[in-house]
């Protein structure tokens, strides 16, 4: 049996099963709700919100009540008037109310307002990040205008300087300037880094499994007999990876088809990071992490007896890839960090980190050249190093296998 049949088999054996098709169609769906569903429940998710305000200060409750009337379609503020002067007092009182769900959240100002610069909000739910930065900002904005009025100065003037800032990012690249969203980079970074994480992982296991079923149920003799053992490592490494790289290739043709299509409405950040050249990187860096991870896999898979061992010895390979993930903060916030630089140009870090790096920002060329030329020189040697792992680990039955035994392995003719 020559190599190119396995490799044919192999293919066929994946392409034809009905998980690759579900898989090959529900993961772009899935892709876009990861996507599109934050935003969507960020934009449209949050329920209006009934806020009673008692304001022992007499300075910062109807300027609230009239800004957001003007600003906030999603809070309503409305003034009560204190019965007591007691904070514990009203605080029972709304608690209870709360609690009954006739209001939603209760704010007391203090009369102190100036200068605790402090403000009280009870609700059932505090963990309503918008709700809470709104109050905060507004309170200090009024307050801030007080003090300044106190001081007789022109109100049309306090207005002026106490005027809010947007701020425009803008993505520099060789081809020109686009307008970007920072946290829509920060979010199709990981999310690019979580897909391709997934399939490395995916069919990495994938080969494991089927290396480590074939040993136990005995058919590997009967392909060895038909060919050696070097053919059927590289045969199926080769066959499962053509699988996956078709199965990219699928997805990017999906994503082009719904970039192009302007009826779907995608955000600009999403169309201005998703590029044909992002694209052409992903392969290249999915075709280099698949093949070392798949082989450090399948060397697994032929060198343990059961679905424990495998588990055991697979572990360090799996967080080898999760390390990406620890330093993906690192590598938004500074791309070009030396310790970002140095695990970048790290072979088994290099199809996760340098991929992010050039979503976040394109780093020199000689870096992404290097990184690739290191890969390939890794992945060579991982390939001359399972071959002969594999050679002997296929055949070897009822024995967990030790490190010390494995690197033996190496050694043999």
């Amino acid at each position: 049996m020559k190599m190119w049949t396995i490799i044919k088999k192999e293919y066929r054996m994946i392409v034809k099963k009905k998980s690759f098709i579900i898989s090959t169609i529900l993961t772009p769906a899935l892709m876009g709700a990861f996507i599109f569903l934050p935003i969507l429940i960020s934009k449209y998710g949050r329920g209006e919100k009934t806020i009673d305000i008692v304001d022992l200060s007499g300075i910062v409750g109807q300027q609230l009540i009239e800004k957001s009337a003007d600003v906030n379609d999603i809070l309503t503020f409305h003034p009560v008037a204190a019965q007591t002067s007691s904070e514990a007092s009203l605080v029972n009182e709304y608690r209870r109310k709360i609690l009954e769900k006739k209001v939603d959240g209760f704010l007391l100002i203090p009369a102190d307002i100036k200068n605790s610069r402090k403000v009280q909000f009870y609700a059932l739910n505090v963990s309503d990040f918008e709700t809470n930065k709104y109050i905060s900002a507004s309170v200090q904005e009024i307050i801030s205008k007080q003090v300044l009025f106190e001081q007789h100065i022109d109100p049309e003037i306090v207005r002026e300087a106490t005027r809010g800032i947007e701020v425009d990012t803008f993505k520099v690249k060789k081809a020109g300037v686009t307008k970007s969203s920072s946290d829509m980079e920060y979010i199709m970074s990981v999310f690019m880094l979580t897909i391709l994480f997934s399939i490395i992982m995916a069919y990495g296991q994938l080969i494991m499994r089927g290396v480590l079923e074939e040993k136990n149920s005995r058919i590997v003799e009967v392909l060895i007999s038909s060919t050696n053992a070097r053919n059927l490592f590289y045969g199926k490494i080769l066959g499962i990876g053509m699988a996956g790289l078709t199965q990219v290739a699928l997805w990017i043709v999906i994503a082009g088809v719904f970039i192009g299509q302007q009826a779907f409405n995608l955000n600009i950040d999403v169309m201005n990071f998703l590029s044909l050249e992002l694209a052409m990187y992903f392969v290249v860096f999915f075709v280099l992490g698949y093949f070392m991870y798949s082989i450090l896999f399948s060397i697994v898979g032929a060198s343990v007896n059961t679905d424990q061992e495998a588990q055991q010895f697979s572990a360090p390979i799996s967080y080898l890839l999760i390390i990406p993930f620890v330093l993906g903060v690192m590598v938004t916030q500074n791309p070009n960090s030396f310790p970002v630089v140095v695990a970048s140009l790290f072979p088994l870090f290099s199809p996760t980190l340098m991929f992010m790096r050039i979503s976040v920002a394109m780093p020199s060329m000689w870096q992404v050249m290097l990184s690739l030329l290191l890969s390939a020189l890794f992945t060579w040697f991982l390939a001359w190093l399972g071959a002969k792992i594999f050679r002997t680990g296929l055949l070897m039955y009822g024995k967990k296998p030790s490190i010390h035994e494995i690197l033996k392995w190496i050694r043999y003719k």
